[in-house]
Order: structure tokens, then sequence, then C-alpha cells
């Protein structure tokens, strides 16, 4: 019976191993299901980060495009109050009258 038993001994050490390597699998395919997930809302997060990021540059150009526009504007209300301002000190000179103090660091 020495045969059986070694036999007996080897099968019981074969059906632990199997058994050891399915609970391996398991750990395998539950690490690569929990990796897939991971790397979806890693995608996910990156797409909405890529809308955010060209949202904000559309929101810049147009800001920039409007700070132009109101730059411009206040080139041209300064001409136009730089030649007001010519045509007051012009006329009070005329009528010998002493223009008011003029400041330009906005006081």
């Amino acid at each position: 019976m020495g045969e059986i038993d070694e036999l007996r001994r080897r099968m019981e050490a074969l059906e632990a191993q199997v058994h050891e390597v399915i609970e391996q699998q398991a750990a395998t395919r539950h690490l690569a299901v929990n990796s897939d997930r991971d790397v979806a809302a890693l995608q996910e997060q990156r797409r909405a980060d890529i809308q955010l990021l060209q949202a904000l540059r559309q929101t810049q150009l147009e800001q920039s495009k409007t700070l132009e526009t109101h730059t411009k504007t206040l080139v041209e209300h300064g001409k136009v109050l730089g030649v007001l301002l010519t045509g007051q000190v012009a006329m009070m000179e005329h009528l010998g009258m002493n223009p008011p103090e003029t400041t330009t660091d906005g006081d």
C-alpha cells in the first residue's frame, strides 16, 4: 500500500496547488477589473479636463478681443477729450480766464 499512499499524497499536493492557482487567478482577475475601471475613470477625467481647458481658452480669446475693443474705444475717447480740453483752454484764454490746473496722474 505504500505506492497508493504515495499517489494519494501526490494527488492531495496537486489538488492544493490547483486550488492555490485558482485563487491566484481570481485575485488577478479582480485586479484586472479594478485596473480597467481606474483607467476608464482616468480617461473620463482627462476628457473633462480637455473640455475645461478648451472652454477656458475660448473664454480667454473672447476676453482678449473684448479688451482690445475697449482699448481702442478708450484711445478714441482720449483723443476726443484731448480735443475738447484744447478747445476749452483756447476758449477760456480768449475770454481772459485762467484755465483750471490739469493733472495727468488721475488726482
